[in-house]
Formats: C-alpha cells, sequence, structure tokens
C-alpha cells in the first residue's frame, strides 16, 4: 500500500512516517518478526521513511540489518532521499530555526472562541423530546443533578491538553517511561491546572437564569459505587418543576477514564451507578432532561425511556457548557444528525444502517430472541424545535451513462415557529448487483438553516461514478443497471425520490469521485406561495 499504491499509483511524492512504535511493535506486538533488525528492514522495505516518536528500530538495529544484509543499500538510499528532498522543500538546510520575533503565539482568540462555541452548538443532537425543551421561561426551580454537571475537565477529549498533563503524571509517577524519550522526572506539573477558561454546565446555568433557583447536587461519581448522593438528588428533584440531569463519562488516556483510547467498555450502560441515580431521579415524577457527556453511544433503553428529554452532547470541548445551556433555554435550536446508528445494546454491534441484506435480520426471523434488531435512533437522527417540511424530490436524467451527472433536486421547508437546522439526506441503493451491496448508502447531505415559514431548494449533482463499489478483483467499477434513490431527514425517514438506469454492456471500470456538488438556494417569498 505505502509504495505499490500511495507512491505508484496515486503519485504521493513526499514522506511516510510511522505512528507511535509501530516498528518495533512489529517485534514485540505482532511478532511478524524476530528482531529490532528485521522490524527495521521490514518497516524500510515497505515504506517507512521515518520512525516515530523517536528512533529505535532505525538507530543501530539498523546498522546491523545492512550488515546482515537484511537490508540493500539501495532502499536505505531512497528513503534517506525522500527525506532530504522534505527538507529541501521546506527550506530547512538554509534556514534551520525558526525566527522567535516571528513566532507570534495567538491562543483563544475571539474568533477562534466564537469557532468553538460554533462547533460545540452545531455538535449538540436532540435525540428526544416530548416537549420539555427549550426550558420554559416562567421556571423557577430547576434541579442540576449529574457528576458532570459542574466538570469542566469532563466536557474535554481524550486528547486535550489536560488529558496528557494526567497521562504524563501517571508516567512520572511510575517510573515507567512508555514513551521511549527523555523525560525530565524533576519537572513540577500543575495537576490542578485552571480550567475557569472552560467553565460548567452549572456555572452557565446559574449565570444565564439568575432568577431562577438551581437545586444542585452531584448525586454520584462518573464511576464508582457511591449511592451516598442521592438522597440529596432525589431532594433537589422534588424541589424542582424539572431535573436536568448531566451524565456519561471522562474522557481520557488513564485508568479512571471510560472513554478515549485503549478506553474500551462491555457495556453501554452509564458508568458506575449513573444508571439508578437517573431512574432514582425520574421516579420522583419531575421530568427529566438528560443530557450525555459522552464519546460514545450511551445509556440504556430504560434511562433513555424514563427521561422527557435526551440530549446528546458528545465530548463538546471548552465551549461546551455555554453551547448546552444555549440549547437548554432556547437561544439555539439543536440541529445535529447522529453520524452513527445509535445501539439499545451492546449485543447489537456492530450495528449500522448500511448493512448487506443478510446482515440486518430484517429478511429472515426479523429480530433477535430477546430484544430488537432496532436501533435505539437510527442513522442520521436528530430533532429540532422546530419542523420541516422536505419534499418529494425530482431526479434527472432516469437514463446515464459514465462521464455524466445525476441531479437529484428537493425542496425543504420551516413549517415551525422558531429558527433552525435541517439536514437533508441523499441515499442510494443498487437493488441487482453481481456483488453482495448494502441496503443503502448515504450519498450526500446538506445542512440548511431556516427561518419560520422560510424555504429552500436543494440540489445533489452525483458523478455516475459515484454509484460504483469494489469488483470481485477489488478494483472500482460501476455496473450498469438501475439505481433507486432516496432524500429524508434520516435513514428511517425518508422517501423514495425514483431510479435512474446506468447503461452499459460490461461493469466500467473508473475511479471513485472524491466530491460531488451540494446547491442550496433559497426560494423567495413569491416563488415560496406559488
Amino acid at each position: 500500500m505505502l509504495t505499490d499504491l500511495l507512491r505508484d499509483e496515486w503519485g504521493f511524492d513526499g514522506t511516510v512516517v510511522a505512528d507511535y512504535f509501530a516498528v518495533k511493535q512489529l517485534d514485540e506486538y505482532h511478532h511478524v518478526v524476530e528482531s529490532w533488525p528485521q522490524a527495521a528492514a521490514t518497516a524500510l522495505r515497505a515504506g517507512i521513511d521515518i520512525e516515530l516518536p523517536s528512533t529505535e528500530c532505525y538507530g543501530e538495529p539498523l546498522r546491523d540489518a545492512l550488515g546482515l544484509g537484511l537490508l540493500d543499500p539501495g532502499e536505505l538510499d531512497e528513503a534517506v532521499a525522500r527525506v532530504l528532498a522534505t527538507k529541501f522543500r521546506l527550506g530547512l538546510f538554509e534556514h534551520p530555526y525558526v525566527d522567535e520575533e516571528a513566532a507570534v503565539l495567538q491562543v483563544r482568540t475571539s474568533e477562534q472562541v466564537a469557532a468553538s462555541r460554533r462547533a460545540a452548538a452545531d455538535s449538540l443532537v436532540l435525540l428526544a423530546n416530548d416537549g420539555v425543551l427549550p426550558l420554559a421561561p416562567d421556571l423557577r426551580n430547576i434541579a442540576l443533578i449529574g457528576p458532570n454537571a459542574a466538570s469542566a475537565r469532563h466536557l474535554l477529549g481524550d486528547y486535550s491538553y489536560i488529558t496528557h498533563v494526567e497521562s504524563l503524571i501517571e508516567v512520572l509517577r511510575s517510573g515507567k517511561n512508555v514513551f521511549a524519550m527523555p523525560l525530565d522526572h524533576g519537572v513540577d506539573i500543575d495537576e490542578t491546572a485552571d480550567m475557569d477558561h472552560v467553565g460548567t454546565v452549572r456555572g452557565s446555568l446559574v449565570r444565564r437564569r439568575p432568577e431562577v433557583t438551581v437545586h444542585w447536587a452531584e448525586g454520584c461519581a462518573v464511576t464508582g459505587d457511591d449511592r451516598s448522593g442521592f438522597d440529596a438528588a432525589i431532594a433537589a428533584a422534588t424541589a424542582s418543576d424539572v431535573a436536568v440531569m448531566v451524565m456519561g463519562e471522562r474522557s481520557g488516556l488513564t485508568e479512571d477514564c471510560t472513554t478515549g483510547e485503549s478506553r474500551d467498555v462491555a457495556s453501554l450502560d452509564l458508568p458506575g451507578v449513573q444508571e439508578e441515580l437517573v431512574l432514582a431521579v425520574a421516579a420522583t415524577g419531575t421530568p427529566v432532561v438528560l443530557v450525555l457527556i459522552a464519546g460514545r453511544p450511551i445509556g440504556s433503553p430504560e434511562v433513555h425511556a424514563a427521561a422527557a428529554a435526551v440530549l446528546m452532547a458528545w465530548l463538546p470541548g471548552e465551549q461546551g457548557s455555554e453551547a448546552i445551556v444555549d440549547a437548554l433555554v432556547g437561544e439555539t435550536n439543536p440541529g445535529g444528525k447522529l453520524p452513527v446508528t445509535f445501539p439499545r445494546t451492546s449485543g447489537q454491534i456492530p450495528i449500522f444502517y448500511g448493512h448487506k441484506v443478510s446482515g440486518g435480520r430484517s429478511h429472515w426471523k426479523g429480530s433477535y430472541v430477546d430484544v430488537s434488531n432496532e436501533p435505539l435512533y437510527c442513522f442520521g437522527h436528530g430533532l429540532s424545535y422546530t419542523s420541516f417540511d422536505i419534499g418529494d424530490g425530482a431526479i434527472e436524467p432516469t437514463t446515464v451513462e459514465t462521464g455524466h451527472t445525476v441531479t437529484v433536486s428537493t425542496a425543504v421547508r420551516n413549517v415551525g415557529t422558531r429558527a433552525g437546522d435541517e439536514v437533508v439526506q441523499l441515499y442510494v441503493t443498487d437493488p441487482v448487483s453481481t456483488i453482495t451491496r448494502p441496503v443503502g448508502e448515504l450519498i450526500g447531505f446538506a445542512r440548511v438553516s431556516l427561518d419560520p415559514g422560510e424555504a429552500a431548494n436543494v440540489t445533489f449533482r452525483v458523478p455516475v461514478e459515484a454509484l460504483g463499489h469494489s469488483g470481485a478483483d477489488l478494483g472500482y467499477v460501476v455496473e450498469p443497471g438501475e439505481f433507486e434513490f432516496s432524500i429524508g431527514s434520516s435513514w428511517s425517514d425518508r422517501t423514495s425520490v425514483g431510479r435512474v438506469c446506468v447503461i452499459g454492456d460490461e461493469p466500467i471500470s473508473c475511479r471513485r469521485p472524491t466530491t460531488h456538488d451540494v446547491v442550496v438556494a433559497p426560494i423567495s417569498p413569491s416563488e415560496s406561495a406559488t
């Protein structure tokens, strides 16, 4: 792949670097070689030019590989030439050091903060809502409960700065230098790094709703079996009009984290005793708004069913608390859609919308013995505080050859009372193929922002080459025949647009296009009335 495909076929002329420890892992982890010299020779011959994060196998072991005849000097010369060429392009020989005076540090500018808040807001997915959201302006008592409600740290993902500080502290305390590089064991690391610029959901809610009494109770920790905070949480809910429960995970790389790199789980339930806490609070009769801070689909069907509303916030980052409260109080309108199929149990995994006919159990017994085969929420699902109408759509031409484009268009209208975003999704199905195909594939989407009463035309221009697949010899081909297009707001909420017939006698070898056009054009009031 690194030589025949990447360099020879695709024409890449840069350098290829190894991921952390990948070269020595050929020996120590994968056991495809039995020494570091063999690992060095194997990796370099495959096309790895630079070893990261530090020089281990590409040092003395590489010299030994040459001496043992495991590697031809010419193969080493090719890698060296590529590295030198990159350095020449960067001008490192003429100017080996950066100009420190010119390296102006710009961190957390107003533009960056605004972009962070916008990204956090756009990523929120409203999974369920019986009308409790947005929170009514006349509420006077709100219970705020959960281990993530007053935590700035838990809004951040596993590759944020603070999580790496935690990892370094763990390394220094253990004495095991897993980074394979020099570490100053005398370094003074602030374990309580300033997180004021991140903020918390609790702080944001109190500041934004000063007229409301916020009854705060943590209830429990992210992990562990301590239920001593349950009574306070139940009391807070009992005294309130609504209970906002900010639950979920702690993302990071250390042993006390529940999501992140190498932090796999066997259950999709909320960690620790959080599930018990949610059900106990819901049993008070106070409506529960469940806000999930997590790096994965999470929560049992029982917990989701117990909530009046569920807002999936993922790991929203530095501006996450502001974005969450914006959505709760209705200053913004959630418009995100699920980029994954949300399972109801780990026993369904892997579950995805684009399965083969034989992978969804829909044409055999229809379900598992003990649970539905349907997901908790389908791919592309996401609610809004307003309503949208997506038209039936039109498609042309209905007969086409490769080298041409299929145009699919539809109108989307905000028929509700609030401004909001809809994500129009285009799917394609190949009903008959010599290779079994998925029951459907997302082939285009457009996020459209509309005020109440506004409408827009959404036009997808799909190259015929985008309708292909890997054939029996793994080459990319488009097979002649019919393709069915559908359009809607999610995989389970879509309607057929029509079929297109690709003309030809034999499969056509081609390249898969990397992009295709989507055009969103506002509809004028006069056109809208028509």
